[in-house]
């Protein structure tokens, strides 16, 4: 592909929080090293009207766009608005797709997306991912097989009804316990994803594993084949996986790559979703427990 006149856009999910929202926006201006780019802001029916603060904000700009939703479609569905208008409308090469809390932290970003495709002719690519600590998020080399997320399906259920029994406390007070009793004899404490995730050789490039969802780069080869980003039937939740399941069965190569920079600040838009600590916990649950019924399904098992 000619690099010349190759356009990217870039499309952001906008839920409340208008100052994550804003430097994000401004984060692109700043890095961004290409003049043929374009932002499409994707307002999810924020209730506190941010949207039409953001529409008003931005009308004279023409890099960037503002979408209305006119109700909360979630995360992959109100993503998927934003990646079709940038597909069928801006005719976009390359569609981003990045959080609000997130923020470009490099001046060689474009080049290194187009470097990568004409090696590799990826499907989606990913970033090394800079948290707001400083830390490197760990990357999700393998997916776990049927019988772990049918497992996962009924931890979510079983978390559900402590919280309608008021026992949350309880057993939040048992596994700390446990945690502490672990970090005193120098044990490493169970997690349930520590056979899939690493965080060793974050700094290598690695080619078909599970890319996280905070920014994701979608190439020509991608667009070809899928007018929405993601599989429209989750709110929230599993999307990286049922991501990668889309490429395997397409032969689409997904790639982290490390010179792809990204920071973020993490969960902004969820936190705004569900303020109170009881209403989060509970809407956490019932997501997983949805997202997770439909990764069963696309496994190609549907007892739950």
């Amino acid at each position: 592909m000619e690099r010349k006149g190759c356009l990217i856009s870039f499309v952001i999910l906008h839920y409340n929080a208008i100052e994550e929202t804003i430097n994000c926006v401004n984060s692109i201006k700043e890095k961004i090293d290409t003049a043929n780019f374009r932002i499409v802001i994707v307002d999810n029916a924020s209730p506190n009207h941010t949207g039409e603060v953001l529409k008003k904000r931005y009308i004279a700009d023409e890099k960037i766009v503002v979408i209305i939703n006119d109700t909360n479609f979630g995360f992959a569905k109100g993503n998927n608005v934003g990646y079709k208008y940038a597909v069928e409308d801006l005719k976009s090469d390359f569609v981003c797709v990045m959080n609000n809390d997130t923020l470009l932290v490099q001046d060689d970003f474009f080049d290194v997306i187009q470097k990568e495709y004409e090696t590799s002719n990826f499907g989606v690519m990913g970033p090394k991912i800079i948290l707001k600590n400083g830390k490197i998020n760990v990357i999700m080399r393998l997916l776990p097989d049927v019988t772990f997320f049918e497992n996962e399906i009924r931890f979510h259920q079983k978390e559900m009804r402590f919280e309608k029994m008021h026992l949350h406390y309880v057993v939040s007070a048992i596994r700390l316990a446990k945690i502490l009793i672990c970090k005193c004899l120098r044990i490493k404490p169970d997690n349930r994803y520590s056979e899939y995730e690493t965080s060793d050789h974050l700094d290598e490039r690695h080619e078909n594993i599970i890319l996280h969802g905070c920014c994701l780069v979608f190439s020509p080869h991608y667009i070809q084949l899928y007018r929405e980003a993601f599989h429209p039937d989750t709110f929230l939740y599993k999307e990286e996986e049922l991501l990668f399941l889309r490429c395997q069965k397409k032969e689409l190569v997904t790639v982290y790559n490390p010179k792809l920079l990204i920071k973020h600040l993490e969960d902004v838009a969820t936190n705004s979703v569900t303020r109170k600590r009881k209403e989060k916990r509970i809407a956490w649950h019932r997501y997983q427990i949805d997202s997770l019924k439909v990764l069963v399904k696309e496994l190609g098992i549907d007892n739950i």
